[in-house]
């Protein structure tokens, strides 16, 4: 969704000399060099303590900056000398927003609703927010009251569409968000999204075209490239970074709930039940470590066969929810692959679920499992299955399959055995099971020489 609304840099410190200043330090902030900004603004304030104007002003350069807790602090302070500044919990919220504590986000634009009823931005904030939450139906009306107030909001109309397309609404996804381009026509973000309704419709040239614009904008939009190469047909190696830790950010409030509910997803226990039944049900492991993990719903099958469970991904979002469910013994952030690469440390399980799905060729992560896995070490995941027998291939969803024969002459490669493999629906797409596969694999023991 497009970002939050917030308080422009703008107001008065009301005295000659922290005027200049301020001025001087919204010039400097809105032409992007932000450290003089700053320390501009930290100069009013040892003249003008407290003064709402230039804290919001450097909360919002904190924000931007990602330097949220400073941001916080800013509004926090401004909020002593005037608790019922509405922009002051409308821009303490996206601060939270941002750092991903959607709870407090949403206290902080409810109390702006209650200092201000009829505050478009505060209503279409509280919309995206719980949007991202899952709350459907309680965004949809926050955002259809903000554009009653407000009914030229391009923002609003572009969030209000991407509500509408969790809904499964798409015609009226593509309906908002082209009515948001029309009054915004450079936004990215509401051309990201359109292209993401067209591609549910499967109309993949009105997609192409959208993201064809998004990078003429922008060309180092990685999420775009990587969703136009899907909807073209075209297969790269592996999804970006970028596009991964953002979609899985933006996904983590509401990621187990939809998994299991509405996707009637199961690979975690599916893939913990094929691994007791081959390695034997007594099976302990000293050390795991679950590739992708999410939010925890892939290790939590897992955590009682493991004496020490490691969880690591790109996900901020995901890995604070993973923290809070208590199931791993560490977590880390960082790119699974090069963790493993430069990891001293031997692993004798590694449980990947739905990790492949955002990798496509999976030479190099082989490898790099190969080369962290203790002799006998078992190696479980999943994947989506492509049935043309090509080695992998990008969909028209963003998300790769890859070929049994693919993975059994990669498992030969890099010294596994294929102990199990099953044929398992991943998860229900239109009402359709996503056909895939989960294998069980075991490391082979070193050659010893005679």
């Amino acid at each position: 969704m497009a970002n939050n609304d917030h308080n422009g840099e703008e107001g008065s410190s009301g005295a000659t000399d922290p005027q200049t200043l301020f001025m001087e330090a919204v010039q400097l902030h809105q032409s992007n060099q932000l450290a003089q900004a700053e320390g501009k603004y930290l100069l009013i304030l040892q003249a003008l303590p407290g003064n709402g104007n230039v804290l919001g002003n450097l909360g919002l350069l904190y924000r931007d900056q990602e330097r949220y807790q400073e941001a916080e602090q800013c509004y926090r302070q401004a909020l002593e000398h005037d608790p019922d500044d509405p922009s002051l919990h409308l821009n303490l919220g996206a601060v939270y927003e941002a750092g991903g504590e959607l709870d407090k986000a949403v206290s902080c634009f409810r109390r702006a609703l209650e200092l201000q009823p009829a505050n478009p931005k505060a209503l279409n904030n509280l919309g995206k927010v719980l949007c991202l939450q899952g709350l459907l139906a309680e965004a949809e009306a926050a955002v259809q009251k903000a554009l009653r107030l407000e009914p030229h909001y391009p923002l609003a109309l572009n969030n209000l569409g991407v509500i509408y397309s969790k809904q499964g609404k798409n015609e009226a996804a593509i309906d908002c968000m082209k009515k948001s381009l029309a009054l915004q026509p450079a936004d990215v973000n509401t051309l990201y999204n359109l292209a993401g309704a067209y591609g549910s419709e499967e109309k993949n040239a009105q997609a192409a075209e959208c993201l064809q614009q998004l990078l003429t904008l922008d060309p180092t939009h990685a999420a775009a490239r990587h969703m136009l190469a899907a909807c073209s047909g075209a297969t790269t190696e592996t999804a970006p970074p970028q596009y991964v830790e953002n979609t899985f950010d933006l996904y983590a409030a509401n990621f187990d709930s939809h998994l299991e509910g509405k996707l009637q997803y199961t690979v975690p226990a599916a893939l913990g039940t094929l691994l007791q039944e081959t390695s034997g049900s007594k099976r302990r492991f000293a050390r795991a470590i679950d590739l992708g993990c999410g939010t925890g719903l892939s290790g939590l099958p897992f955590r009682d066969l493991a004496a020490k469970l490691i969880g690591i991904d790109l996900s901020t979002n995901m890995l604070a929810r993973a923290k809070e469910k208590n199931i791993y013994d560490q977590l880390i952030r960082q790119d699974i692959t090069a963790f493993l690469e430069d990891c001293p440390e031997q692993f004798d399980l590694f449980i990947a679920t739905d990790v492949f799905i955002y990798v496509g060729k999976l030479d190099r992560i082989f490898a790099a499992v190969s080369r962290a896995a203790a002799p006998g070490a078992f190696f479980v995941f999943s994947i989506e299955r492509e049935e043309d027998q090509d080695d992998y291939r990008l969909r028209g969803s963003g998300r790769y399959a890859q070929s049994p024969g693919y993975i059994k002459r990669l498992a030969d490669q890099h010294d596994f055995s294929m102990e199990s493999s099953r044929d398992h629906g991943i998860r229900k797409e239109k009402q359709q099971w996503i056909a895939g596969n989960l294998f069980v694999l075991k490391k082979n023991p070193a050659l010893v020489a005679p």
